[in-house]
């Protein structure tokens, strides 16, 4: 073998190594970058222990309406037979009974109010059979016991109101609804639905 000399470089040996070093260089820089998360996601979807609302429900007294006689279908029975529907005034509840064979007339009205939690407030105005008064108590806690009605509303025989929780009603997408807007005389009925949150 032959003794190097001092001075004589060899390029090829120096540009390869800093080729190799720069490529290495690049490789981590762009592995550290493709690695790191551009933007923290937590920070930008908030979280909250509150239910989502998803959106607004509008609709006037027909298809509100409607929409009362379609869901009342399955609590109808032979000996109770009733519809609900909207006036521009009031909610009027309708509804027949048979006693010994005969088919007895119920009237209930009603003034609806929406309350905080988005519930509907129905207080009762007059009860009558036919064209008889009925005492409010009696009848609402005769109701109750002898008839199915939805779990999601609720008799106070005692304050003589109903109360139609509308935060209870139960579907399997988790959705329910809050009263926004009750107004029988514009004819608009607003509901907020919410997600429950999971």
């Amino acid at each position: 073998m032959r003794p190097r000399k001092a001075g004589n470089l060899n390029i090829w040996k120096w540009l390869f190594l800093a080729q190799l070093a720069l490529l290495i260089g690049c490789g981590i820089v762009l592995y550290t970058r493709i690695q790191t998360d551009r933007e923290d996601l937590t920070k930008l979807v908030q979280t909250s222990g509150e239910d989502t609302k998803v959106g607004t429900f509008s609709t006037n007294r027909e298809q509100l309406n409607q929409t009362i006689t379609n869901y009342l279908k399955e609590y109808q029975t032979e000996d109770f037979s009733y519809q609900l529907f909207v006036t521009s005034q009031q909610v009027v509840f309708e509804g027949s009974y048979q006693i010994f064979g005969v088919t007895i007339p119920l009237y209930i009205y009603f003034q609806p109010s929406k309350m905080e939690d988005g519930s509907i407030l129905l207080r009762i105005t007059e009860i009558s059979v036919g064209s008889l008064s009925l005492p409010k108590a009696e009848v609402l806690a005769y109701l109750q016991k002898n008839y199915k009605l939805p779990a999601f509303v609720k008799i106070d025989s005692e304050q003589a109101q109903v109360q139609v929780q509308l935060t209870e009603l139960k579907n399997k997408f988790g959705l329910y609804g809050k009263a926004n807007t009750i107004d029988l005389y514009n004819d608009q009925f607003i509901v907020d639905i919410y997600r429950k949150r999971q």
